[in-house]
């Protein structure tokens, strides 16, 4: 039995995918000390840092692979997982829009505005006055918002207000579960 060249290489792909993902459940440790001095400033918790590490190490194997180059697995892993910690608390997005793709979703039922309303309000108890305030102008905006603005708006500094983002979001994920 004879295999084609696409399925050699998603072979050797998955094969390079469960490397890294090995690498990584055994060097983290390593991925905690290089995303240490990033992770106050990124709206990401414990998974997001070791997906964002597998991602890199997957990266790093196929770059030492191309290059020929295997004993240098360990330095490229270090740039492309540091270049990323840097962009996650700079907020830049480590991966391509996912716009490009057509992934399906469920249909959403239909709820009247009353259960939303009574839901929203219900979840917004859990957060401070201050923090309710920030979530019901974030909700009555018909666009998305950006940091600089909300900071902006509520006079604070723009690692104040993503601080103040991730623990409301943080408060009200544990109230609605």
């Amino acid at each position: 039995m004879t295999l084609s060249v696409a399925n050699i290489q998603q072979t050797d792909s998955n094969e390079m995918w469960a490397m890294a993902m090995q690498w990584v459940s055994e060097n983290r440790k390593l991925i905690r000390q290089i995303a240490s001095p990033y992770i106050r400033h990124m709206a990401a918790d414990s998974n997001d840092l070791f997906q964002e590490a597998a991602i890199a190490a997957y990266k790093a194997l196929i770059s030492s692979q191309k290059k020929e180059k295997p004993n240098q697995f360990v330095p490229f892993f270090r740039v492309i997982f540091k270049t990323n910690c840097i962009r996650l608390a700079s907020g830049i997005q480590t991966v391509q829009s996912l716009e490009d793709y057509q992934l399906p979703c469920p249909e959403k039922p239909e709820e009247s505005d009353e259960l939303e309303t009574g839901r929203i309000e219900e979840a917004l108890q859990a957060v401070s006055k201050r923090q309710r305030e920030i979530c019901i102008w974030l909700l009555q905006q018909p666009e998305p918002v950006s940091t600089p603005d909300l900071a902006r708006k509520f006079k604070v500094s723009r690692r104040h207000a993503c601080r103040l983002i991730s623990s409301s979001i943080e408060r009200i994920s544990g109230t609605v579960r």
